[in-house]
């Protein structure tokens, strides 16, 4: 792991410690200064998939990066390297000193709502992936800020569930992916989940900081999730360096003032100070010191050109049957473009760290018309609602005055006209962390939105509004709804997830005025949503499958909304919407060369598959998605991707399926251990796509395998196996060039299935081969021993299995450890 040479000077001999301001955050994104420590403020965005705005302004923009499953399917960590290098890049530009990311979280299930940021089922791949995500970033001299530590892969009362899991699932699992990414990267920052593990929060839990500071002797940034201490002295103690945000409630002044009491020992608050104040250092935030100079800085041409290749490579070919794919465009004269996230892709997740897209993005139909070129009619239709309520913007609303957008107020609490600050905004959904616009911070106020939409015939429409107070919906000055604030406990979640209420409502021809109005009392966060979906007038099946059937070609474009991927809910089943899945039997059932492109970052149920002549995997491949997708499907690019999730046939084959949190809020591990494609081994079940699959525009074959001890070999029981690798051959059996992906898995002596332990990419032009050699991580050796409290090498003869996916026989060779 790296070290650091940093010395401070701010922190004295004795009882007196300089700089406890700084273990507490000033505002929603930034740390405090410290003149005595010499400490300016440190801007802290949240990530992974771009930088999120400080005030979550819409105007405030960043480039969309594939989100991290995406690039989980990659396989290339000199790929997400550059990714990093490009986010980094942006951070710089907006004087960031660290991004929230990447997500090192496992997705145990493909039922939690957060599983689009997380890279992979497999511990090895996320930790390869994260630390080369890390270098990346930090490569310009950008912190990054690893999360979340740990077990925090569900979203169902996640500030208040407790993961009960076993100590070597903890330790070979869950906290594998962290440990790896700080031996190879060590990232500035390492942020503590809100969940609890085996009873006590993660920002409070003694035993997990330990192993994060005295096992792996980090010496970064421990810092809580947002709002994730309630304890000062448990937090202190427990080893937490930064209460996050600001203004601190927990940690701070009031960490000296435990410090003064003698509940928490000074060197404490002297290691927490000491690792602020070393963040300064590396961020160039501290007096004397200049800001690092970035490894790289890219035109914004070729920052987007890193984009689209990371979306073409995360693609993958789940199916190709008679090799309709890359479609042959002399043979088409008429292509259909079906499915609503042809024309409204998907590219993130609802999370707090939702991104507004930097300059144009061209739609995937934008694309597909343009790389058609012109002797092609390229005809769209949705063929599906909206899964979603629309936004009132996205549906052409106005300000009173005209402008489009709605009109934001905000006033006085109570029944006064006054208003303190307005603004014409193209949004219809506002967050606000600590001060309110024109009122401050901690005293109560009302939001308005104000918005007219134009109709040309009466409709009847769902309208929604919502937020962190008592909010009503007029129309027409008639009130038609009121929503009650939520739960106390469950703020944040209802921000987090845009909560509203919705009402179907008649509305006359003409120019209707729409006001939500939200009365709300003091909080640390306030917020205001509006919403509507117009009434179906037209089937807009019946549309799709009518043009389909006169087409040459038929590409499906569906998936996730936004809002189906969320932060704090979770799914209740793997299946895309049913609405979508209709669209593609329909199609298929009327059009022979039926291509589906699924917008959807998690594993999904697919009961069409077979029905279909092509599938391709896209999930939220960032905002190249459209230049990305058009190049794979007429041949200037072919998909590399490998699944990084398995994908199951149903719900009922999917890891700890009908299991969940028991009335003390605990979520047993148990149940859905081994997770992902271990799973399938111990299970003996079929997944419909394993781990590791994907096809491309050629094939390969893998001939021979062999496993080598280097002259380097050794073994330690915290530092695994040192020196093993495997060389395999792979031959391209095609007839264009493509890529591979060769991946090593191990088992001990005595265990029955395998775990992945090393990987490597391979590009070969047709008729080519050539021999791989994959280092074997050497932590994939180590298993942790409940009895003795630590880690130990099974002894005896280890088995090696050399496959292109975790469901293949492959070659087997042996090594002795």
């Amino acid at each position: 792991m790296t070290t650091t040479s940093e010395h401070t000077d701010a922190v004295p001999h004795g009882t007196e410690i300089v700089g406890a301001e700084l273990t507490g955050g000033l505002n929603g994104w930034s740390t405090t200064a410290s003149a005595a420590a010499g400490v300016e403020e440190m801007v802290l965005l949240d990530g992974p998939l771009g930088i999120v705005s400080k005030a979550m302004d819409e105007r405030d923009t960043s480039l969309i990066m594939p989100s991290g499953t995406a690039l989980g399917a990659t396989w290339n960590p000199e790929l997400v390297r550059e990714i990093g290098q490009v986010i980094g890049q942006q951070g710089v530009e907006r004087g960031v000193s660290a991004i929230l990311g990447p997500n090192l979280n496992m997705p145990r299930s493909p039922l939690t709502g957060r599983g689009f940021e997380m890279f992979s089922e497999d511990p090895y791949l996320t930790g390869t992936l994260g630390a080369a995500w890390v270098e990346g970033l930090q490569s310009q001299g950008v912190g990054s800020c690893t999360k979340h530590v740990v077990a925090n892969d569900t979203e169902t009362e996640r500030r208040r569930m407790n993961s009960s899991v076993e100590q070597s699932t903890l330790r070979e699992t869950y906290l594998l992916p962290f440990e790896l990414t700080v031996r190879a990267a060590n990232p500035w920052m390492l942020m503590m989940a809100y969940n609890r593990v085996n009873g006590t929060h993660c920002s409070q839990n003694a035993d997990l900081i330990s192993v994060l500071k005295d096992e792996w002797q980090y010496d970064g940034v421990v810092v809580s999730d947002w709002y994730g201490v309630d304890d000062t002295v448990a937090a202190a103690n427990a080893g937490l360096d930064l209460e996050m945000p600001g203004p601190a409630n927990y940690l701070g002044a009031r960490f000296a003032e435990a410090v003064a009491s003698g509940a928490v020992a000074p060197e404490r608050l002297g290691d927490a100070v000491e690792r602020v104040i070393r963040l300064a250092d590396r961020t160039g935030r501290r007096t004397g010191t200049a800001l690092p100079a970035p490894s790289r800085l890219r035109s914004r041409d070729e920052q987007l050109k890193v984009l689209r290749e990371a979306a073409a490579q995360s693609f993958v070919l789940l199916e190709n049957k008679d090799a309709v794919l890359p479609l042959d465009m002399s043979k088409v004269k008429t292509l259909a473009v079906v499915g609503h996230n042809a024309a409204k892709p998907c590219f993130q997740g609802g999370t707090f760290a939702t991104v507004r897209p930097e300059g144009r993005v061209a739609t995937p139909l934008d694309a597909i018309r343009e790389a058609a070129g012109p002797g092609v009619e390229v005809l769209y239709q949705p063929g599906a609602a909206p899964e979603s309520a629309l936004s009132l913007t996205e549906l052409g609303s106005t300000a009173p005055d005209g402008t489009p957008g709605v009109l934001l107020e905000v006033l006085p609490a109570g029944d006064s006209g006054d208003v303190l600050y307005s603004e014409v905004r193209k949004s219809s959904a506002f967050v606000w962390f600590g001060p309110v616009p024109g009122l401050g911070a901690g005293v109560p106020g009302r939001a308005r939105i104000t918005a007219h939409v134009h109709l040309a015939d009466p409709a009847r429409w769902m309208v929604g509004a919502g937020g962190t107070g008592v909010s009503s919906l007029r129309i027409d000055g008639q009130e038609v709804l009121v929503v009650p604030p939520p739960a106390p406990d469950d703020v944040m979640g209802v921000v987090a997830r845009a909560d509203t209420q919705e009402i179907p409502v008649d509305l006359p021809a003409g120019t209707v005025e729409l006001v939500i109005d939200m009365a709300f009392q003091p909080g640390r966060v306030q917020a205001i949503t509006a919403v509507a979906t117009p009434e179906q007038v037209t089937d807009p099946l019946s549309a799709a499958v009518e043009l389909a059937a006169q087409a040459d070609a038929v590409v499906v474009v569906i998936g996730d909304q936004q809002g189906s991927s969320r932060e704090s809910a979770d799914r209740t089943t793997a299946a895309l919407d049913p609405a979508s899945d209709r669209l593609v039997e329909a199609v298929a059932g009327v059009a022979a060369n039926t291509i589906v492109v699924v917008n959807a970052s998690r594993a999904v149920l697919l009961p069409w598959a077979d029905k279909v002549k092509a599938v391709l995997m896209a999930w939220f491949p960032g905002q190249e998605f459209g230049p990305a997708l058009a190049g794979v499907l007429t041949g200037s690019t072919a998909p590399a991707g490998r699944l990084p999730v398995s994908f199951p046939r149903r719900d009922e084959d999917t890891p700890g399926w009908g299991t969940g949190l028991d009335a003390d809020l605990t979520l047993d591990y148990s149940a859905s251990e081994p997770m992902g494609y271990r799973h399938f081994h111990s299970t003996g079940l079929q997944p419909r796509y394993p781990f590791g699959y994907g096809l491309g525009y050629t094939s390969f074959e893998l001939v021979d395998a062999v496993a080598s001890a280097g002259s380097s070999v050794s073994a330690g029981s915290r530092d695994g196996v040192q020196g093993v690798s495997v060389r395999a051959t792979v031959t391209n059996t095609g007839a264009s060039e493509g890529r591979d992906v060769v991946q090593a898995y191990l088992r001990a002596p005595h265990e029955t299935d395998f775990r992945m332990a090393g990987f490597a990419g391979v590009d070969l032009d047709a008729g080519e081969g050539r021999e791989v050699e994959i280092p074997l991580e050497p932590l994939g050796f180590r298993r942790w021993d409940t009895a003795s409290a630590d880690w130990v090498v099974p002894s005896g003869e280890w088995e090696i299995r050399v496959s292109q996916n975790a469901s293949a026989d492959g070659i087997l060779c042996r090594i002795t450890v």
